[in-house]
C-alpha cells in the first residue's frame, strides 16, 4: 500500500514537472507570437503611410492629363500650373510632360536640366515600363532608380491620349517624379530605427524578375521579421520590419526548476493544470483577433478603416467587371465639425463621429461596407445598386437620420452632412479615378450649401481644372494691379441725397475683360486668397477717403464688404485700426458689410469683432438680410449701425404679397432696435415707391447708378 502511494506521488511529481515545464515552454512560444504581432503592426502602418503618400503624390499626373486634354494638346502656363499642383499636393520634386514620349517641360528645371530631351519610348532602360502604359492607358510607376540628373526616384508615368476627328491618339506622358528620400520622409521608419527596428523595402526587379533590395536601414534584419506588400501601379512593393527580441521574462531552464519545485504542491490543482494549454492558446487566438481588428478596423467608431475598405472596393471593381452589375460609392463629410471640437472639446467630437457612425451603419443594409476614412469623413460601397435615384434615396434618409438632435455630453446638437456619390462602374473603373469622383462630388455638394448628396458628372473634372486656372491667373492679376474698385451710390430717401458709396471689386482680365466678383470670389475664399483681396480693398477704400479730402471731392463714406475669413482673424480689428492710422482718415468714413449669414454662423466671434470694430469708431451694418436665420434676440446683441434688405426681396414686391410683407416687416423690426434701413437693387420706379412708403431710409440700385469707376461718379445726376 506504501508502494502504491509512492508510486502514485511520483506520477503526480513527474507529470506534475513536466506539465509545467510544458506549459513554460508554450508561454514562450505566445510570447515570441506576440512579438511578431507586434512586428507586424509596425509594417502595416508604415506600409500604408507609403501607400497612401504615393497614391497622393501621383495623382497629380491625373491634374496635369486632364489639363493636356483641356487645352487639346497644347501646352500652357505649365510653369505656373505645376508649382501649384506641387504646392497644393506636396511630396513631389518635379514634374514633367513629355510630348511623343521626349521629356520638353519639366518644372522646377533648374537642377534637371539633364533630364530634358530623353526620349522614353527609345531609352532601353525605361521603354518597357513606358510602352506598358501606352499599351495599358493607365499610370504605370518607373523606379526606383538613380536619375541622370543624379539621386534615386520613382516616376509615375500616366499616358495621355487627345481626340483627332473621330478617335484618340496617343499625345505623350505627363509624370511626376518622386525622390524616394522625399517619399519615406513622410513615414515614421527612420525614428523607428532609432528604437531598435530594422527594415527593408523590396520588389521584384522587372527586367531580371528576381527580388530586389532598394532602401534599407543600416542595421540589417534580424531572425524575427514581419513583411507587408505595399501596392503601386504596374508593381507590388514589400516593407520588412524587424527588430532584436527584447529580454525573455522567463528562461526555460528557470521554468523547469520552478515547475520541479512546485509539482508536488501542484498536484490538487492537476484539473485546472490540464486546462491550462487551452487557456493559452485562447489568448493566442484572442490577441491575434485584436491585432487584426487594429490593422482593419477604426478603432472609434469600430467601422472598417481606410485599408481594408480600399482592398474591399478594389475587389468590387473587379467583380463587377465579371458579373455586370452595379454599385456606388459615397463619400460623407460633416458639415462644420471642427466648431463641435472647439466649443465642446475633443471628448465630444469623438462622441458625435461615434453616432454619426452608427446612425449611417443603421440606415444601410448589411451587405453594404460603411467606412471611416479619418477625422469627420465616412465612405459606402453601396452593393447591386439598379437606379441612381436609388442611391440618391438612401443619401438623403442618411442625411435626414444624421440631422436629427442628438445629445453630446448634455448639449443637445444638429448636425449635418455632405454626401458625393459615383457609380461603378459607369464613371470609372479605376480605383483612383473613383476616389477623385467621390472627392469632387462632395465638394460639389459643400459648394451648394452642404447638407445634401451631389452625384459625379464630368462636368466636375472641368471646373475643378477651371477652378485651378482661375486660381493661377488672380494670383497673377493681383501681383499686376488687375483688381480695381468699382463704386456705387447709397441715397437717402428724405432728401434724395448720395450719403454713402459701396466698393464693389472687379477684375480687368487682359483677355476676357471686366470680371465681376461671383466668378473669381469664391475661389479665393476656397483657396485663401481671399484675405489678400480684403485688405487689399480697405487699403483702396481709405486711400480713395484720403485723396477726396485731399483734392476737396463730395467726401462721403464708403462701404466696404467683409468675409468670413477676414472676420476669423482675431486681429482683424486691430489690423484695420492701423491702415486708418496709416492713412490718417476718421474710421467713421468706413463701413463695414458683413452679411447676414456669416454672423450667424459664428455668433460668439462676429460679436467680439463688431464690438471691437465699433471701439476703433468704424461703422458697422449688417448685408443681405432676410437670407439668414438671425432672430430678435440675436439682433439685439450686435453693436450695428444698419441692415441691408437682400435685393431678392426687392426685386419681387411688385407681384409677390408675401416679399411686401417681410420688407415692411424687416423695416418696421430696425427701426425699432435703432438701425437704418437700406434697400439694395432697386431698379425701376414702382419698386422705390413701395420701398419709400414702407419707411425705408436708404436705397441703392441700377435706378441711381450701376456700379462705376470713381472717376466716372456724377454725384449731382443721381437724383431722381
Amino acid at each position: 500500500m506504501g508502494y502504491l502511494r509512492l508510486l502514485a506521488c511520483w506520477i503526480l511529481f513527474f507529470g506534475a514537472a513536466s506539465l509545467g515545464s510544458y506549459l513554460v515552454y508554450l508561454y514562450e512560444q505566445v510570447w515570441e507570437r506576440e512579438q511578431e504581432y507586434l512586428i507586424k503592426g509596425v509594417a502595416t502602418s508604415q506600409a500604408a503611410s507609403i501607400e497612401r503618400r504615393l497614391a497622393r503624390s501621383l495623382s497629380s499626373t491625373y491634374l496635369l492629363k486632364h489639363e493636356v486634354r483641356y487645352n487639346e494638346g497644347r501646352v500652357e502656363g505649365f510653369d505656373q500650373f505645376a508649382e501649384q499642383i506641387i504646392r497644393s499636393t506636396g511630396g513631389i520634386s518635379n514634374l514633367q510632360l513629355a510630348p511623343d514620349g521626349v521629356i520638353r517641360y519639366i518644372y522646377p528645371l533648374a537642377g534637371n536640366e539633364k533630364a530634358i530631351g530623353h526620349d522614353l519610348l527609345r531609352d532601353d532602360k525605361r521603354r518597357a515600363e513606358a510602352m506598358l502604359a501606352v499599351d495599358a492607358r493607365q499610370l504605370t510607376l518607373a523606379g526606383p532608380f538613380e536619375l541622370i540628373q543624379g539621386g534615386v526616384a520613382v516616376i509615375g508615368r500616366n499616358p495621355v491620349f487627345i481626340n483627332e476627328g473621330d478617335q484618340e491618339v496617343f499625345w505623350g506622358f505627363a509624370s511626376a517624379l518622386i525622390y524616394l528620400e522625399t517619399l519615406l520622409s513622410f513615414t515614421d521608419l527612420d525614428s523607428l530605427e532609432t528604437r531598435g527596428y530594422s527594415y527593408e523595402i523590396s520588389r521584384m526587379h522587372p527586367d531580371t524578375g528576381k527580388p530586389e533590395t532598394f532602401h534599407s536601414s543600416q542595421k540589417q534584419l534580424g531572425p524575427l521579421t514581419q513583411s507587408h506588400d505595399i501596392n503601386v501601379p504596374n508593381s507590388v512593393w514589400t516593407l520588412t520590419v524587424s527588430r532584436p527580441l527584447p529580454e525573455r521574462p522567463l528562461e526555460l531552464w528557470e521554468g523547469v526548476v520552478m515547475s520541479t519545485l512546485v509539482a508536488a504542491l501542484l498536484a490538487f490543482l492537476l484539473a485546472y493544470i490540464l486546462k491550462e494549454p487551452q487557456r493559452l492558446k485562447l489568448i493566442v487566438a484572442e490577441k491575434t483577433k485584436q491585432l487584426n481588428d487594429l490593422a482593419f478596423y477604426d478603432v472609434l467608431t469600430g467601422l472598417v478603416n481606410r485599408r481594408l475598405f480600399l482592398q474591399q472596393l478594389e475587389y468590387e471593381i473587379k467583380l463587377l467587371q465579371r458579373t455586370g452589375k452595379k454599385a456606388a460609392l459615397m463619400y460623407l463629410d460633416l458639415d462644420d465639425f471642427k466648431k463641435v471640437n472647439d466649443t465642446l472639446g475633443h471628448n465630444a467630437g469623438d462622441q458625435l463621429l461615434i453616432e454619426v457612425a452608427n446612425r449611417i451603419k443603421a440606415t444601410m443594409r448589411e451587405s453594404d461596407i460603411v467606412c471611416r476614412l479619418g477625422g469627420d469623413e465616412y465612405a459606402i460601397l453601396m452593393m447591386n445598386v439598379d437606379r441612381a435615384k436609388d442611391c440618391k434615396a438612401i443619401a438623403e434618409k442618411i442625411i435626414k437620420n444624421v440631422r436629427q438632435e442628438m445629445v453630446v455630453e448634455n448639449h443637445t446638437l444638429n448636425v449635418s452632412l455632405s454626401i458625393g456619390i459615383t457609380l461603378l462602374p459607369e464613371d470609372a473603373t479605376n480605383l483612383r479615378e473613383l476616389l477623385n469622383n467621390a472627392d469632387m462630388a462632395l465638394y460639389e455638394s459643400k459648394k451648394l450649401g452642404k447638407n445634401q448628396a451631389s452625384f459625379f458628372n464630368h462636368s466636375l473634372q472641368a471646373q475643378a481644372v477651371e477652378r485651378l486656372r482661375i486660381e493661377q491667373e488672380l494670383k497673377i492679376a493681383i501681383e499686376n494691379g488687375d483688381l480695381e474698385l468699382y463704386y456705387q451710390p447709397i441715397i437717402r430717401l428724405a432728401n434724395r441725397q448720395v450719403v454713402m458709396l459701396e466698393a464693389l471689386i472687379r477684375w480687368n482680365h487682359p483677355e476676357r475683360g471686366l470680371i465681376p466678383p461671383d466668378k473669381f470670389i469664391p475661389v479665393a475664399e476656397q483657396c485663401g486668397l481671399i484675405l489678400t483681396i480684403g485688405d487689399w480693398v480697405i487699403e483702396q477704400a481709405c486711400a480713395r477717403v484720403k485723396r477726396s479730402l485731399e483734392i476737396s471731392d463730395p467726401l462721403v463714406p464708403i462701404a466696404i464688404n467683409i468675409s468670413a475669413k477676414q472676420l476669423a482673424n482675431p486681429n482683424f480689428a486691430v489690423d484695420t485700426k492701423q491702415i486708418f492710422n496709416r492713412y490718417g482718415i476718421d474710421p467713421a468714413m468706413i463701413e463695414m458689410e458683413i452679411t447676414e449669414t456669416t454672423i450667424m454662423e459664428n455668433m460668439e466671434e462676429a460679436l467680439r469683432q463688431l464690438r471691437l470694430l465699433r471701439n476703433i469708431g468704424c461703422r458697422c451694418s449688417i448685408d443681405d438680410f432676410g437670407t439668414g436665420y438671425s432672430s430678435l434676440a440675436q439682433l439685439k446683441q450686435l453693436p450695428v449701425d444698419a441692415l441691408k434688405i437682400d435685393r431678392s426681396f426687392v426685386r419681387d414686391v411688385e407681384h409677390d404679397h408675401h416679399d411686401r410683407q417681410i420688407v415692411e416687416a424687416i423695416i418696421a423690426m430696425a427701426h425699432r432696435l435703432g438701425l437704418s434701413v437700406i434697400a439694395e437693387g432697386v431698379e425701376n420706379q414702382t419698386q422705390l415707391d413701395f420701398i419709400d412708403s414702407a419707411g425705408c431710409d436708404l436705397v441703392q440700385g441700377y435706378l441711381f447708378s450701376k456700379p462705376l469707376p470713381y472717376s466716372e461718379l456724377e454725384f449731382h445726376e443721381l437724383i431722381t
